[in-house]
């Protein structure tokens, strides 16, 4: 569990992991990375009330960043499996690890396994508000690694994955986010199993550190992010990254519109057209003109 800056909500994302069916077959790991709020009271009070199954390692020396913090974890971890939460989201099916250890357990072949998230809109639980749920619908075949290249299958708080498929190379430190990579790393050891159930909740709230960027800015950071994984997997994946980052760089364009953001719309256009130019230009053609139409002239389409 790694956890800053969430002691409105740890409480909760703790009691949901000490619900688990499974939870005598566990423990939690918690780092906590240099909060300023009550975050680490609420850790420390759960470990006292839990001695020998939750664990808290606190950043003495300042704040890690969730990358570092997730490596210290990882490399105390001892179980046979590994699965993630942030301290901010929670667990909303108590058999999660249950089901999840007997599809690996069945299913050796599988690197790891997840299932679908709630996105809740929201502080509290009780006041927030559900929008819509991520993840892979109906249970289907397992997901193969060019699977996870052209969609964010699983949400972090979804996933359970062996401690075998746990990678982390040096390249992973500088990417913006950890879930990602770690499920396209973890697919080399073999595929992706799906449960079609919805066990975990993502929150969003102001206290966020992905929601609140402008669609530029997570533009970029999936173009740096996509361009290295060019670099470090096969080439023979190379078209599939391209055309997936097309796609994601697509959504913001679109989230750029809807947010009267035409300059910003105007560069990530650009950046979707280089990604994949066969796909928009050549085969989205009128698409791709529209969406250009729309970046550069002002709302009611008269030109100052």
């Amino acid at each position: 569990m790694l956890t800053r800056n969430h002691g409105a909500f740890l409480q909760q994302a703790i009691d949901s992991v000490i619900d688990q069916t499974l939870f005598a077959n566990c423990e939690l790991l918690i780092g906590e990375d240099d909060s300023a709020d009550q975050t680490a009271s609420v850790a420390w009070a759960a470990a006292a009330a839990h001695p020998g199954k939750i664990w808290v390692f606190e950043s003495v020396g300042g704040a890690l960043g969730f990358h570092r913090n997730f490596e210290r974890l990882s490399l105390v971890a001892r179980g046979t499996f590994v699965a993630f939460l942030e301290g901010d989201d929670w667990w909303s099916d108590s058999s999660k690890l249950e089901r999840q250890v007997q599809l690996l357990q069945q299913q050796p072949e599988l690197a790891f396994c997840g299932g679908r998230t709630r996105i809740w809109a929201g502080t509290e639980s009780a006041a927030g508000q559900e929008t819509r749920e991520i993840g892979p619908a109906g249970k289907g075949c397992p997901l193969t690694f060019t699977d996870l290249i052209h969609s964010y299958s699983f949400h972090f708080s979804a996933v359970l994955m062996r401690r075998t498929a746990l990678e982390l190379p040096a390249w992973i430190f500088g990417q913006y986010c950890l879930d990602r990579p770690l499920y396209l790393l973890a697919a080399r050891h073999g595929d992706a199993g799906v449960i079609d159930r919805c066990m975990s909740v993502y929150r969003l709230h102001g206290g966020g550190v992905w929601s609140p960027l402008a669609p530029l800015a997570k533009a970029r950071r999936s173009q740096q992010l996509f361009t290295t994984f060019t670099a470090v997997f096969d080439r023979r994946y190379r078209r599939c990254f391209r055309r997936s980052l097309s796609a994601i760089l697509w959504s913001y364009l679109a989230e750029a519109l809807r947010g009267g953001q035409g300059q910003q719309a105007a560069v990530i256009l650009t950046m979707a057209v280089r990604a994949s130019p066969w796909q928009r230009l050549w085969r989205q053609p009128r698409l791709t003109a529209a969406a250009l139409v729309r970046a550069l002239l002002p709302i009611g389409g008269v030109v100052p």
